[in-house]
């Protein structure tokens, strides 16, 4: 589905306006020819993400930039209160295994290190802190722990494909080295590529997935 530039830009400015979650008064939307760059700021590091987010679900998308930064609203929160603000919200995470995540605050910027056992906890950990006030950014350095990957991997994702009624599996090609999974071709949408990620993913064994999927809108 392609749009015109100033039509894709009017959808996503509108898109973002619509979601609650997030205060896009500082927002500068940009296309050209489907991608669509965002600039500016919004109040907190959690929406930066939500912003692109938003954005992938807008027809005529195949490419973001985004280049948000955080620009806080009011008092500013030291290191310290972060640090120990974030322990609570890792603690209190029931998919983050406790104490399997520490957290490290310079000037704001929060990385996370540690290992966990699956991607959902990991991506359980980086949701946790990253809605917290005075959060300017996020590295996540958690990584995964590597169970035995079964030798049919690539096939048991595919069939997962053809299960899903989002995704076309007649468009992906799966593979995998070792504990790596790798996606190639196309998705007609970004929520048909996340929705392929996040099934990879979900594969017994998979410490990384690389997603080489074109979108094409």
């Amino acid at each position: 589905m392609h749009k015109p530039n100033k039509l894709l830009e009017a959808d996503v400015l509108d898109q973002l306006a619509w979601d609650p979650m997030i205060d896009a008064t500082r927002v500068v939307v940009s296309a050209n020819d489907g991608k669509v760059t965002l600039t500016g700021s919004v109040p907190t590091y959690y929406e930066v993400g939500r912003a692109a987010d938003d954005t992938k679900q807008v027809g005529g998308v195949t490419m973001i930039d985004n280049q948000l930064f955080v620009g806080l609203l009011g008092d500013a929160i030291t290191d310290g209160e972060l640090a120990i603000a974030a322990k609570a919200a890792l603690d209190g995470d029931k998919l983050v295994p406790k104490g399997a995540v520490a957290v490290d605050v310079v000037e704001g910027w929060l990385t996370l290190t540690g290992e966990v056992r699956r991607h959902y906890q990991r991506l359980a950990a980086e949701h946790a802190v990253g809605r917290m006030d005075g959060v300017l950014g996020l590295t996540d350095k958690i990584t995964i722990t590597s169970d035995p990957i079964p030798s049919d991997v690539a096939y048991r994702i595919q069939q997962a494909f053809k299960r899903n009624a989002i995704v076309d599996d007649s468009l992906i090609q799966v593979s995998n080295v070792g504990s790596t999974v790798y996606l190639d071709g196309t998705a007609t949408s970004w929520t048909m590529r996340q929705e392929a990620e996040n099934t990879a993913w979900d594969a017994p064994g998979v410490v990384d997935v690389v997603d080489r999927l074109t979108v094409v809108a």
